[in-house]
């Protein structure tokens, strides 16, 4: 009997923690990936960074799309290291983040 209730133990913890395991995490918001890494740089232009809510320092960049800027985020551009050093943010997080910025022009 002990050793049925082992083995059913056993079993419901291998089948329960892949379902834990797999859960995705929530998505954090443009301003809040914004505040946690790009604010670095765009807050005052260091290292040729266009300024958040500076739409003139953005040049060109202003007529590129969301894919396009999100894209140029996530490889890396000139000073901008890839995924602006947010290595643990995900495409749909590094897309609210540019949209966010866009929206401040």
């Amino acid at each position: 009997m002990l050793k049925s209730f082992f083995y059913f133990l056993i079993i419901y913890f291998l089948f329960n923690s892949s379902l834990i395991f797999s859960e995705e995490k929530p998505s954090r918001d443009g301003n809040t990936v914004y505040d946690v890494a790009c604010a670095v740089c765009h807050q005052n232009g260091l290292a040729g960074a266009p300024i958040f809510g500076d739409k003139s320092s953005w040049g060109y960049r202003v007529n590129k799309s969301l894919d396009e800027l999100t894209l140029s985020v996530k490889n890396g551009l000139r000073g901008m290291p890839a995924m602006g050093l947010c290595m643990n943010c995900t495409d749909r997080e590094l897309e609210s983040a540019v949209s966010y910025i866009l929206n401040s022009l």
